[in-house]
């Protein structure tokens, strides 16, 4: 793939020379240059705030509340799961750190989750039901605050940056419960 590019690349640059664009070109580069850091700044900076709000949330035990509330909910979508297992808390992290839109800093704890569901895992070469269905909470899991959109739409100049966020609840909360049904579909048909 990258040789294709690098193709890709070489040949732009070839037709821009023979076709006498150069300083079109230039110009283009220069302005892709600045767009891209117009873009990206304030991205990292609501990325960088958000994640200040999760880490305030994590100090005062705001997070650990959330994950504690959906404890019941945890042990009745894992049943294959021991309640004391470290993994319904890892995977509680990742859901509620998910609702808030920041999915870069929920990685690890669903890391730690999966490895806690392959230590329980009979066989190591296929995902267990839990990890299946871990996995399709996680992919498409309840957003209440998608802080990721709301920085590329601001970064983009919309006026209207968090109008959205209605529809967007209830379209992950609509992928969750068809994917968390389906899972079930599945298991329950294969028992």
């Amino acid at each position: 793939m990258n040789q294709i590019w690098v193709v890709l690349c070489l040949a732009a640059l070839g037709y821009g020379i023979v076709s006498g664009h150069i300083d079109t070109m230039n110009q283009i580069l220069i302005e892709v240059g600045q767009d891209t850091f117009d873009f990206v700044v304030p991205v990292i900076m609501m990325t960088c705030f958000f994640s200040g709000i999760m880490e305030i949330a994590k100090a005062c035990g705001l997070l650990k509340g959330l994950q504690k509330m959906m404890q019941p909910l945890l042990v009745r979508l894992f049943p294959d799961v021991p309640e004391d297992n470290s993994a319904l808390q890892y995977i509680g992290a990742n859901i509620v750190i998910n609702m808030f839109g920041l999915g870069f800093a929920a990685t690890p704890s669903g890391l730690k989750a999966m490895e806690h569901l392959q230590e329980l895992n009979s066989d190591k070469k296929t995902a267990s039901r839990a990890m299946v269905t871990f996995l399709v909470l996680n992919t498409a899991g309840v957003t209440i605050l998608s802080t990721n959109i709301i920085a590329y739409r601001q970064a983009s100049g919309s006026l209207m940056s968090t109008q959205y966020i209605p529809y967007a609840i209830l379209s992950t909360l609509m992928a969750s419960v068809a994917g968390l049904l389906l899972d079930r579909w599945w298991n329950y048909r294969k028992s």
